[in-house]
């Protein structure tokens, strides 16, 4: 049955902006390059998903260490139906698309797609698509766009139209390296006799210096793996998104295993989610290495032989003016969106266990419609027994520190998909002995979601104890942070002082950050579900439930050192931010407990893997 809105002539419409940004994001400006009305542009609509209502309830049930449905994970077609976008939804939006001349439309049950001129957009949506560049790229986007009111209630967002952002990897800046050595160190005690010495070379200065650098030796003593062994047939699966056009390299990744005298593996290419296919390609013009090095020997270090897997989403590519026309639809992919549009189409078996990303936008700069709808996504890959890992970020408590734009007001700005009540976010640490808050670890609170059910005991606790009344009552008079968000991180791990060794075009050489945090997360969740499927136990799933409830016997409290940050430069790329927000002893501090640093702290494995075989559940699929 068409809805009312397919029935009425397209002029009788009354629409309303359905989102409108007041400033442009910060780094952007309008760009000297025109578009024309006949230039091609791709659009989805979002259509509103139904039972949304029970999306929470559901996953607490499936997630919830002692309930009765835990491990009762749902498959696509259990999701899809629980919250498919209505009938009348998906016949209004094509109506009205139909109405104005549209006839290439298409529809996946969740978003529809549609492909027409500028021109035609800018009537259907009462805006103006223009280019906006920033200091790296081109975009085609719109500041405002409105929509009838009686679509209002099946439509999310229409994209791509008001985000600007595109994901930006959570990796400290490396150094130019030599080739190193094939042999570990092997002198002290474990915190240095673990550790990877090379030597780098400043071409600038014409000398040399000697690192001492985390290797996977370091990690399974840190966190307490130590020997245990991984079974590969148990069944347990991991992997990793890559985005910005990284790739891995396989080269690379050998020449790590033999490094470390590791087990040679590779890994598994799942999809291009949105058709691009990297693959192995080192062409420098259009690919990166650095950010899907560091995930895979990361993660291949600690996993002891468990399959690995790479999705590879492009993000928004350097913008070409020249290739306007039919392809200026190339450069605008949203990829979180695409990313776990993708996931949730697939069935159970094509996916893998625990997924970790190390990617973000400052929260800020991301349409909140677009925002919550990945979240909700990300909430049914919870349901469906997945474990889904965000890094925090590498710039404490903030770089550009601005509510909107660059005239907003001053205000802490954690990283978006971190701040998803339904993912399990990463903060870093820093130093072996004693451990400490790495001071770049980005955290806070999140202007769009509220503080989460399974962390308000801790979060509390905090807020009442471990933090002045006086610094709450700056940071919330000022409207710096709001404490009634959803708070990051949850957990942390090794960050840097000292870095990770990584083998990027077949060069050794130090990186860090909590885009290595979470990969270490990442692949402890996946030696959790090994121990768990041998037990005939179901996937940890969810896991943040679990681990705000065994924080207190499985998790190490780091209670030294601090976050800091909103002093005018980023802290990841140590560059001065003209004209970003400065907000004076702008910091956090761990301590007891949680913090919004390093969460609850970092990972024990021996003590989790004891707390993770003490309950059960259905087996999952």
């Amino acid at each position: 049955m068409c809805s009312i809105v397919s029935l009425l002539p397209l002029a009788t419409l009354v629409a309303s902006v359905h989102e409108q940004l007041t400033q442009l994001p910060t780094g952007w400006e309008d760009s000297d390059v025109a578009v024309s009305s006949g230039d091609a542009i791709q659009l989805q609509v979002a259509l509103a998903y139904s039972n949304l209502d029970q999306l929470e309830p559901r996953l607490k049930d499936v997630s919830t260490p002692g309930s009765a449905s835990y491990g009762r994970y749902l498959d696509v077609e259990e999701v899809n139906n629980l919250f498919a976008p209505s009938e009348a939804a998906i016949l209004a939006v094509k109506e009205w698309l139909k109405q104005s001349g549209i006839s290439e439309i298409n529809c996946n049950g969740h978003t529809v797609s549609f492909r027409t001129t500028i021109g035609i957009a800018n009537n259907l949506l009462d805006t103006e698509f223009k280019l906006y560049r920033s200091n790296i790229e081109h975009t085609l986007r719109t500041t405002q766009y409105t929509i009838p009111d009686d679509l209002a209630q099946y439509v999310d967002f229409i994209s791509p139209t008001t985000y600007f952002g595109g994901p930006n990897s959570q990796h400290m800046v490396s150094y130019p390296t030599s080739s190193g050595s094939d042999t570990a160190s092997e002198v002290g005690p474990w915190q240095t006799s673990c550790l990877k010495s090379i030597t780098i070379e400043n071409k600038f200065k014409n000398r040399t210096r000697t690192l001492d650098l985390i290797s996977p030796m370091c990690l399974r003593k840190m966190y307490n793996i130590d020997d245990y062994k991984a079974d590969p047939k148990s069944g347990s699966t991991i992997a990793f998104g890559n985005f910005l056009n990284e790739s891995v390299t396989y080269a690379d990744l050998a020449q790590f295993e033999r490094i470390f005298n590791i087990s040679a593996q590779n890994f598994s290419v799942l999809a291009f989610p949105n058709g691009d296919a990297f693959g192995d390609n080192s062409n420098p013009e259009t690919l990166r290495h650095l950010e899907a090095n560091l995930d895979v020997q990361t993660i291949v270090g600690l996993v002891g032989g468990l399959p690995i897997g790479a999705y590879y989403t492009s993000g928004l590519a350097p913008f070409q003016p020249d290739l306007l026309g039919p392809n200026i639809s190339a450069n605008q992919n949203e990829p979180f969106l695409q990313f776990y549009h993708y996931l949730l189409s697939q069935p159970n078996s094509n996916l893998p266990w625990v997924i970790t990303n190390s990617y973000g936008d400052h929260e800020n700069t991301v349409p909140e419609y677009y925002a919550k709808r990945v979240c909700n996504m990300i909430g049914m890959m919870g349901l469906r027994g997945r474990t889904i890992l965000e890094s925090t970020g590498d710039e404490g408590v903030g770089a550009v520190c601005l509510a909107n734009g660059l005239d907003g007001p001053p205000q802490f700005t954690a990283y978006f998909p971190a701040t998803c009540p339904y993912i399990t976010a990463v903060g870093g640490t820093a130093f072996l002995n004693p451990v400490t808050a790495w001071n770049r670890s980005s955290g806070g609170f999140s202007n769009y979601f509220p503080t989460a059910w399974y962390q308000a005991e801790a979060v509390r606790t905090y807020l009442d104890n471990y933090i002045s009344e006086d610094t709450k009552d700056y940071y919330s008079s000022n409207n710096y942070s709001d404490f009634r968000g959803r708070a990051v991180p949850d957990i942390a791990a090794h960050s840097g002082y000292p870095e990770y060794l990584t083998v990027n075009n077949s060069t050794l050489g130090p990186i860090g950050g909590t885009s290595a945090a979470a990969p270490v997360v990442g692949a402890i969740v996946a030696l959790l579900n090994d121990a768990r499927f041998r037990a005939g136990q179901p996937a940890i799933g969810f896991a943040n439930p679990w681990l705000y409830n065994i924080s207190s016997t499985a998790v190490t409290d780091i209670v030294l050192g601090g976050s800091v940050g909103c002093q005018g430069h980023n802290l990841q790329t140590h560059k001065a931010l003209n004209g970003a927000g400065i907000i004076r002893y702008a910091s956090w501090n761990a301590t007891v407990g949680w913090d919004p640093v390093t969460g609850l702290g970092t990972p024990n494995f021996a003590a989790m893997k004891a707390a993770a075989c003490n309950f059960s559940g259905d087996i999952g699929n």
